[in-house]
């Protein structure tokens, strides 16, 4: 199988073979590597200028009205750039960042096509990319008993891997469709399927997990409104309750440990530890872990001799995740509702041990499945924002901060943006304005939407909707129940995430849109089928 996919065809034209070679080498680097997706398009553009035949080629671009029209999409962040006040960043990676919505489109609409088993060959290495990724990734979670979730994506940042995982859950059972009948193929398909949603729980990407639910209540909602028999728009609504119900029973399950406040009385704070020492109580602060106070009933010359006791990292050391331990400490034992004292460091086993060295603040997290642990952090972190307004160090609570530092920003400039490349001088502006803590550092918004509203504003961001909205009706990609899971996963993406501000998201992005858009027949039914 692998030596027909890279094998070269007696009948194929040379330059049409080593075009498809460097997809394949983007395609297997989309789940693995930010730096041979660069090379493969540097080596397909330079396969392109030796075809020469320009003149021929150019034609055939311009005669494709829907490349042209995507094409524009670039026209849009150029435009920007003339009324930035930051030309190197806006240049310099902005454009340069972009360029694959200009250059990938051209090259696309500018070849001859692709014949269809070479299409259906690119499908394959990608999906084949994800897979063998998603294995290494598996054997990464089973080496340690205690590890990051997002080292288990080992060579693309969590949450587009999660992305790639999502759409390859549904992809999969549909291009095996493609390209065979054979039922042991289908069968193996889902188990595929199976494998990634599996691998997705273990990974607990919020992107991936809020992608697939996106895409979920899309199916549901397009059965609802089907012309399908009343029993399945039944079923449809049933599962829908259904799910609705399990995710609100999940969220307060996760949350109850975060409501519960526990104080100890009075005569409990005067009382002293075993060993005759005095308690010490910070009682301005009313960090809680499970409903516990995390900074009363702390004995400090004790916890610091019983802990280096007990562990090769000292009190006053970092734990593995790189945050200091004693925090740590303080954290998993009041969530325990032990005291922090010599007696709570000897009330833990080897495993609250690990775990502590290992940076988990907190008990549960030893028992909870990956996607409890993530939902848990997420909640604890609004929670902390809405008692300290400090969102720093928490991912949840800063996208929190630069969504109203960009709502702030935006304002400012709110028909034309800032311009392609201020991004930063803009949430700077916006940070400031809202006083945040955040203010001195180089963040975007994490929303594409507030991204594009603040380089191209209003009126650029309508610009890039319209155009890539003519582009779907001029290609009738909507057609394919595929690429709208596609665009589900994407839309979903971005109001957590800039995807298109990224070379990987941006990549993804760029050809599965020309893949649907522009590479695939829409005459053959059977194609349109999941």
């Amino acid at each position: 199988m692998i030596k027909s996919l890279f094998y070269k065809k007696s009948d194929e034209p040379l330059h049409a073979y080593l075009f498809y070679l460097c997809f394949c080498l983007m395609l297997a680097s989309l789940p693995t590597s930010r730096y041979f997706i660069s090379v493969a398009q540097i080596l397909m553009g330079a396969n392109w200028l030796a075809e020469r035949r320009y003149r021929e080629k150019i034609q055939r671009f311009l005669r494709n009205k829907p490349a042209v029209i995507f094409s524009l999409i670039y026209l849009v962040y150029i435009a920007g750039i003339f009324w930035t006040n930051d030309l190197t960043y806006g240049i310099g990676y902005d454009l340069k960042n972009k360029v694959p919505i200009l250059t990938l489109t051209f090259m696309v609409a500018s070849g001859k096509p692709l014949r269809p088993k070479r299409r259906h060959d690119l499908i394959t290495v990608f999906l084949l990319s994800v897979l063998v990724t998603s294995v290494i990734g598996f054997f990464i979670f089973l080496s340690s008993d205690f590890i990051n979730p997002r080292s288990i994506s080992p060579f693309i940042s969590h949450v587009y891997l999660s992305m790639m995982v999502v759409f390859s859950i549904f992809l999969i059972p549909w291009h095996t469709r493609q390209i065979s009948e054979n039922p042991r193929w289908r069968q193996l398909s889902w188990l595929a399927s199976a494998w990634l949603l599996m691998y997705l729980l273990i990974l607990s990407s919020m992107t991936g997990i809020l992608c697939l639910g996106g895409v979920i209540i899309f199916l549901l909602f397009r059965e609802i409104i089907s012309k399908s028999p009343l029993s399945r728009k039944i079923m449809a609504v049933a599962a829908f309750a259904g799910l609705a119900a399990a995710s609100l029973l999940l969220f307060f399950y996760v949350i109850k440990p975060l409501t519960l406040s526990i104080n100890p009385e009075a005569s409990e704070l005067a009382e002293k530890t075993s060993l005759g020492n005095a308690y010490r109580h910070d009682f301005e602060n009313q960090q809680r872990e499970n409903g516990h106070l995390v900074y009363h009933f702390i004995a400090e010359d004790e916890i610091e001799t019983a802990w280096n006791e007990v562990s090769q990292i000292a009190i006053d050391s970092n734990d593995h995740s790189g945050q200091p331990i004693k925090a740590t400490v303080y954290r998993y034992l009041t969530s325990k509702g032990l005291k922090k004292d010599q007696e709570g460091i000897s009330a833990l086993s080897r495993q609250d041990i690990n775990a502590i060295e290992h940076g988990i603040p907190n008990y549960l997290y030893t028992r909870w499945p990956n996607l409890l642990v993530r939902l848990h952090q997420s909640a604890w972190e609004v929670f902390e924002y809405n008692r300290t307004g400090n969102p720093s160090g928490h991912t949840f609570t800063q996208r929190l901060e630069l969504w109203k530092a960009s709502v702030v920003a935006f304002k400012k400039q709110p028909l034309f943006g800032w311009g392609t490349g201020e991004i930063f001088l803009a949430m700077d502006y916006g940070l400031r304005a809202i006083n945040s803590s955040l203010d001195n550092y180089r963040m975007k918004p994490h929303n594409q939407f507030l991204v594009l509203l603040l380089m191209v504003g209003i009126t650029g961001t309508l610009v890039i909707f319209l155009l890539y909205s003519w582009f779907l009706r001029e290609t009738r990609a909507t057609n394919y129940l595929l690429f709208n899971i596609f665009l589900v996963i994407m839309l979903v993406s971005m109001l957590g995430n800039n995807p298109i501000d990224a070379q990987i998201g941006l990549t993804f992005f760029v050809f599965f849109s020309l893949y649907f858009g522009i590479m695939f027949s829409a005459t053959n039914p059977k194609e349109t089928a999941l």
